[in-house]
């Protein structure tokens, strides 16, 4: 397989995860359709120095090229890809990271005796008009890491794991004139 043919495979198996992350997504939302306050131009998530990994990268930029060459970047302070209304101007093609965010989080992390813990955390717009987040379920949550994993191992079968070509993009820098 030329190295064409497998970037072309990986880039289809990551339209495929992020419809399976939309479907799980969808189902939470609906779970949580009382406190989110997420509409297309809500933009408080919508940071700037956001970065994605080198095939998320390369699916915007085959999607966008057109935007990338022409239009300026948002004004530094909030995500580059933002219109003038606060609305996303890739959402179809937006990165794993934007999918599911205004969820309620779960986080696993190693605390210093190196067991593992439970952080969840909310957008503060989301966090009233429902139950506290320690009191829902598991799977009431969008838990954070193995979507973004998939992402990682997608991105080293499209261009491999060298450390130094290994680093993150920072949406901003897609723009040509940037």
């Amino acid at each position: 397989m030329s190295s064409a043919d497998s970037t072309e495979a990986v880039l289809a198996a990551l339209d495929d995860l992020h419809r399976e992350i939309d479907r799980d997504v969808s189902r939470l939302t609906k779970i949580h359709a009382a406190r989110l306050q997420c509409r297309r131009g809500c933009s408080a998530c919508c940071l700037d120095d956001l970065s994605v990994t080198r095939i998320e990268a390369e699916k915007i930029r085959r999607a966008h090229g057109s935007l990338l060459r022409s239009e300026e970047p948002h004004p530094r302070g909030a995500c580059a890809f933002l219109d003038r209304d606060g609305a996303c101007r890739i959402y179809a093609d937006r990165p794993t990271i934007c999918r599911s965010q205004g969820l309620p989080l779960r986080i696993l992390f190693e605390n210093e005796s190196t067991e593992i813990e439970e952080g969840r955390d909310i957008c503060s717009l989301n966090l009233p008009g429902g139950p506290p987040l320690d009191e829902l379920d598991e799977e009431a949550c969008w838990l954070v890491g193995p979507q973004e994993l998939r992402v990682l191992q997608l991105d080293e079968q499209a261009f491999g794991d060298d450390e130094e070509q290994n680093q993150r993009i920072a949406l901003r820098d897609l723009f040509v004139s940037s």
